[in-house]
């Protein structure tokens, strides 16, 4: 399927319909879903402009990436279209009732969905980028990158856990392990920075720190400890 053919299906088109704002037989438009032509410039021109979505993007395979980035494009346009403003009270400090306008978007929970199955493709987009690059630096043989995201994976598998209650199904916090992990990963992440804490209360943290300066896997300059003051911004 190349990307005509999604863009249409996902905006609710028809090929009869595109062809006639187009200014074009029907036929012509099978034979560039076919691959038997490829589309003119000029009409990938007034498909850009049409669908408000990039030129490269309509004779190509799509990518999950891509396919989510134009379905979010379809319900942007359709959320500047259907947002209305609807009207709400509010009680002000003194009791005192009012009416007053905001908007409401019916497509936002939607939107906001479709963003994080974006984040979520992207990020596979990464493992297989990090994975692809391993076995070919290593003649074909998958080692410490993929037993490493393969562990990981295992190991976060086993610490979703729930319970239920009376109100449904609750998702508990993560365990002890995945936030050390979590830690770790801060820590390297956020070399010269201070984190924001209380140092009784974030002990393991700044043992292995010290844990990790010692072993020289931070650098000379980074910044040892906690700043008791909430309030503190992060150090460069």
């Amino acid at each position: 399927m190349i990307g005509l053919e999604f863009i249409v299906k996902v905006y609710n088109g028809t090929y009869k319909k595109l062809a006639e704002k187009l200014g074009i037989a029907s036929p012509t438009i099978m034979g560039w879903l076919s691959k038997k032509r490829p589309i003119p410039q000029s009409k990938l021109e007034a498909l850009s402009k049409m669908f408000g979505i990039d030129e490269v993007y309509f004779q190509k395979e799509l990518s999950e990436v891509e396919k989510i980035q134009i379905e979010i494009n379809y319900l942007n346009r359709l959320s500047k279209r259907d947002s209305v403003q609807v009207p709400i009270q509010i009680i002000d400090e003194e009791g005192i009732k009012h009416e007053v306008f905001e908007m409401f978007d019916p497509h936002e929970q939607v939107i906001r969905a479709m963003h994080e199955e974006l984040a979520i493709q992207k990020l596979i987009l990464r493992l297989r980028g990090v994975l692809y690059n391993e076995s070919m630096t290593s003649e074909f043989t998958l080692t410490s990158h993929f037993n490493l995201v393969s562990s990981l994976c295992d190991f976060l598998e086993k610490d979703i856990y729930y319970e239920n209650t009376n109100n449904g199904i609750t998702v508990e916090d993560n365990s002890a392990e995945v936030k050390a992990i979590e830690t770790l990963l801060y820590i390297f992440e956020n070399k010269n920075r201070l984190a924001f804490g209380i140092p009784s209360e974030n002990s393991f943290t700044l043992e292995l720190e010290e844990l990790l300066y010692k072993h020289k896997l931070l650098p000379p300059g980074h910044v040892l400890g906690f700043k008791e003051d909430p309030f503190f911004k992060d150090v460069e």
